[in-house]
């Protein structure tokens, strides 16, 4: 017989110290949201920590497997981390949005990116949040920002002449 006490929970018996795999810590932040903790939503945080930088749906929805996760609740989960900051969303030139994984406290860091290839490289430089400070101070709460660098890499630099630039869509409807 097992004891009320045992649990096969992936944190069960997990001091607050131990080495934790994303998915743990993935559970533990759903949890304490008080969202379940579902085999799509493990799914997608494993496959967000396999990611070497920000990917957009599509990559993550093949990385789970379609038949495992559909892509509406692929959208579903994303749009839920998001909002309770387990994934930072940025963008590519063109629009399309992009997911990475936030376990811990982690420094926050912005995006340089290729307008030719999509490359995405960090960049650990943070100006904004002196500007954030000032405005908690004037009394403002939930606070964000979004920014992103673009630009022509290095080696799409050397493939060939400058490339022209396309002008990002307009908001104006």
């Amino acid at each position: 017989m097992i004891a009320a006490t045992h649990s096969n929970h992936p944190l069960a018996g997990v001091s607050p110290g131990a080495n934790l795999s994303p998915a743990a810590i993935g559970s533990a932040r759903l949890r304490e949201h008080g969202l379940r903790i579902t085999k799509p939503r493990i799914a997608l945080i494993e496959a967000l920590a396999r990611q070497p930088g920000p990917v957009p749906i599509e990559q993550l929805h093949h990385a789970v497997r379609p038949e495992a996760c559909d892509l509406v609740t692929v959208y579903r989960c994303l749009s839920a981390f998001e909002e309770i900051g387990l994934v930072r969303r940025s963008f590519l030139y063109n629009g399309t949005s992009l997911y990475e994984l936030v376990l811990g406290a982690a420094p926050k860091h912005y995006h340089l990116i290729c307008k030719v290839c999509s490359r995405t490289d960090r960049v650990d430089y943070f100006p904004i949040e002196g500007v954030e400070r000032v405005l908690r101070e004037r009394g403002y709460t939930q606070l964000s920002h979004l920014v992103e660098f673009f630009g022509v890499c290095p080696a799409c630099q050397k493939m060939g002449p400058p490339v022209r630039e396309i002008a990002p869509p307009s908001l104006d409807r």
